[in-house]
């Protein structure tokens, strides 16, 4: 049996869990050492049918959409579909209260997650 390692929080990697329905959709995260920077690619879904939750080290993005409305019958369907989420899991934990979001034209929505900070040390005067 191997020993496990344990690796330090600033030496720890995002990870993304698959997504829980639908086809997933593309998750970048980049560390700018107090801050996580992630991008998602979201194209043809409206702002208002995306919602974020942050809680503790991890961000959950759901895109909801009901899908072009097409007579016929589907013989492949991955855009629109319902309910499509990704959960990132970051290696600290983030400031729930600064948390900047924004969703461009190009279908791309952008956090920025202010890291918690740890214990500092305060000078007393």
């Amino acid at each position: 049996m191997t020993p496990r390692r344990e690796t330090s929080p600033s030496r720890r990697r995002a990870t993304t869990r698959p997504p829980t329905t639908g086809v997933p959709f593309p998750v970048d995260v980049v560390d700018h050492g107090d801050e996580y920077f992630v991008a998602a690619e979201l194209p043809g879904i409206r702002k208002q049918d995306i919602d974020v939750t942050v809680w503790r080290n991890r961000v959950r993005i759901v895109a909801d959409t009901d899908g072009d409305v097409t007579e016929g019958t589907y013989l492949r369907r991955e855009r629109g579909l319902p309910g499509r989420s990704r959960v990132v899991h970051l290696p600290e934990e983030v400031e729930h209260d600064a948390v900047e979001a924004s969703y461009d034209e190009d279908g791309v929505l952008r956090l920025t997650l202010r890291k918690r900070a740890r214990r500092r040390r305060v000078d007393v005067s």
